[in-house]
């Protein structure tokens, strides 16, 4: 398979080129745009918005904030919130356990209902339902319990606890122990999530169900992202090729290689 070159823009001064192994052909707008993790990484908002691959839908699975970073919690829900409002193009958003908010008042963590005041009728968040190439996609709030719900694809922060994109390869099985279940009850084709940076695998089939997650890399130019399509559901991992990088084995949905991933 040849390589592509092609430009990303990541700030009006600035051009970094990356080489990204998939045909863009097999790719048409109707893809959905898979990526997790932002962490308040303003650079990779402003990939998404201006340089990120074509795509009829993206999904961001929690963590667009990062309440380690110095910078005011207030202060980034105030600018990803600009940001959410002014995305011009179909977007599903689930909240991270970044992305909780404090409550003064009561002294505990409170669900990411900041999410809720968006008012972009293009976003979709915790708790809502949105449709891409004729299926439907859930999005699963990060405090959401019990987790789950009747739909094709299901967008949630944590992985399900015992799968290989929960396996974290320095700090061992992390996750969502109960996602399992719940996948078990409603039996979805897709389960999109982030949270653990670096899986052991960026994709794991069990039964009918693929779990996906791209990893993050916070030194990247920009976010690992997984390009799924719309009707056959093959996918493919794109990363920041100009450095070393765990996940560059790309195994399309359709090959006999998938059970083995």
């Amino acid at each position: 398979m040849p390589w592509v070159r092609f430009p990303f823009r990541l700030s009006k001064s600035a051009v970094a080129r990356v080489r990204v192994r998939f045909p863009l052909q097999r790719f048409p707008p109707m893809t959905l745009l898979h990526a997790t993790d932002f962490h308040f990484n303003k650079s990779w908002f402003y990939w998404l918005l201006h340089s990120a691959p074509a795509n009829g839908l993206v999904v961001l699975t929690g963590d667009l904030l990062d309440r380690s970073r110095g910078v005011p919690l207030a202060s980034q829900i105030d600018w990803v919130s600009g940001w959410l409002r002014e995305f011009p193009r179909p977007l599903c958003v689930c909240s991270g356990d970044h992305d909780r908010q404090w409550d003064e008042r009561a002294a505990r963590w409170t669900p990411a209902y900041w999410l809720r005041d968006i008012g972009n009728p293009l976003v979709s968040v915790d708790g809502q339902r949105t449709h891409v190439g004729g299926l439907s996609l859930l999005s699963i709030g990060g405090t959401t319990h019990p987790k789950g719900g009747a739909a094709d694809i299901w967008a949630v922060h944590e992985p399900a606890s015992g799968t290989l994109v929960a396996l974290d390869k320095e700090r061992g099985m992390r996750g969502d122990p109960s996602l399992m279940t719940a996948v078990e009850r409603f039996s979805p084709r897709l389960v999109l999530s982030g949270h653990v940076a670096r899986p052991a695998r960026w994709r794991h089939h069990v039964g009918r169900t693929m779990f996906l997650n791209p990893g993050s890399d916070p030194e990247a130019v920009f976010p690992n992202h997984i390009l799924v399509h719309a009707e056959s559901l093959a996918s493919r991992l794109v990363t920041d090729r100009r450095k070393e990088h765990p996940f560059e084995t790309v195994v399309p949905m359709n090959s006999p290689l998938a059970a083995a991933v």
